[in-house]
């Protein structure tokens, strides 16, 4: 379920989710910060500063915190060209 440099970070972001809610459709749940460290771990190699920068700046993790910082950094990327844009595949 890794990420790769060149698919979308929001489509992928929403497999996650739907793994997650057929897990717990069939009673496996999980910890807020296990979600996130989840999440964190499926990021391209590219996002390890990213991710260790994100780490260091939270004391608890929660899932919906991680996808929203995560949004924020693809927007970031894809403005300053560090990212390959869906449309112009």
């Amino acid at each position: 379920m890794k990420i790769r440099d060149i698919e979308s970070t929001t489509s992928h972001i929403n497999t996650f989710n739907r793994v997650l809610s057929k897990l717990s459709s069939q009673g496996i749940n999980f910890k807020e910060e296990v979600k996130a460290l989840v999440l964190r771990s499926i990021l391209p190699i590219s996002w390890e500063v990213f991710c260790t920068m994100f780490t260091n700046s939270y004391s608890k993790l929660n899932l919906d915190e991680t996808i929203g910082q995560v949004l924020i950094e693809d927007i970031r990327r894809k403005l300053m060209g560090l990212t390959i844009d869906e449309s112009a595949k």
